[in-house]
């Protein structure tokens, strides 16, 4: 169990956080995510800036993998991640080049929710090249970090946040990894956790895969579509047009024939909790039962 901060680091934390626009949450807090709080060595605090907060992101999963990767690795990286936000699912990932940008832009693109974990503080970074896509990702997620706000990136610093990403995530993901690189550091804290691990099928003469066709020998499970990530999560698999009565008894599906609304919407409509409503979306939305649509809107198949 992680230890309550000191007063008066949250107090200094608060008026840093304050004058830089950044957020923050702590232990045992109502938006410190339950599946964080479940690993052995949690964060006391977490700092984050963007439209979803940490405990409120919908089931997550992460996408990660190398950042020397192969055009194979960023396209089924950006497919796969996309085919996961489609489905309900937050994508985490590093906001490293490579395998990690890629899962952004994919969750991006499919008008989904991502989160990055960062190995500095939120208002820095890195790599640089990556402030644009950060910015997006605020919009639709957030950026997360256990640092405080203004921390420079470390070496010692990107293992550490390593098992905020699998710590944050149901299943973890590994689309391309050489055989010693920082990818299996979170291949091993997801173990730990007792997470599911899937790498996708590479190539056996790509560098780039054989840490992960290496994982697939080993026992790991593989990851041949969005389908078989949403079982590892203990979901169902791809959505399915179902027959369902003309009067549903679900409140928040009968919401949702009257026209198209959001989750935070939905929640205040209903007074439920945004991680509830999420949860809830995602099983209807697997039962094929409601739609999502561009902006991050739902609506009844129905309507």
């Amino acid at each position: 169990m992680a230890p309550e901060p000191p007063p008066g680091r949250v107090e200094e934390a608060l008026e840093v956080c304050r004058r830089l626009s950044v957020d923050f949450t702590w232990f045992g807090a109502d938006r410190y995510p339950e599946t964080l709080a479940s690993i052995p060595d949690p964060p006391a605090m977490l700092f984050f800036r963007g439209g979803v907060a940490p405990g409120d992101l919908p089931p997550c999963a992460a996408v990660i993998g190398s950042r020397r990767c192969s055009l194979y690795g960023r396209r089924v990286a950006r497919t796969l991640a996309g085919e996961l936000a489609a489905a309900g699912v937050a994508v985490v990932s590093g906001l490293a080049r490579g395998i990690d940008a890629e899962a952004h832009r994919g969750a991006l693109d499919a008008g989904g929710v991502t989160a990055a974990v960062l190995g500095s503080g939120v208002d820095v970074i890195y790599p640089a090249e990556h402030r644009g896509l950060s910015e997006k990702i605020t919009v639709r997620g957030c950026l997360i970090s256990e640092y405080p706000p203004g921390t420079q990136p470390a070496r010692h610093a990107f293992p550490e946040r390593n098992r905020l990403i699998s710590g944050l995530s149901r299943a973890v993901v590994v689309v391309e990894a050489g055989e010693r690189s920082g990818t299996m550091i979170t291949v091993g804290t997801a173990l730990d956790q007792g997470r599911e691990v899937l790498a996708v099928p590479g190539e056996i003469t790509c560098s780039s895969a054989v840490g992960t066709n290496r994982l697939i020998r080993d026992g790991a499970g593989i990851a041949l579509g969005v389908s078989d990530v949403l079982l590892a999560m203990g979901l169902e698999g791809a959505p399915m047009a179902v027959e369902t009565p003309d009067d549903p008894d679900d409140p928040l599906e009968k919401l949702l024939l009257e026209g198209e609304a959001s989750p935070g919407e939905l929640a205040a409509r209903l007074g439920m909790d945004l991680a509830t409503v999420w949860s809830r979306l995602l099983d209807l939305e697997i039962k094929g039962l409601v739609v999502r649509r561009p902006g991050g809107l739902f609506v009844s198949s129905r309507v």
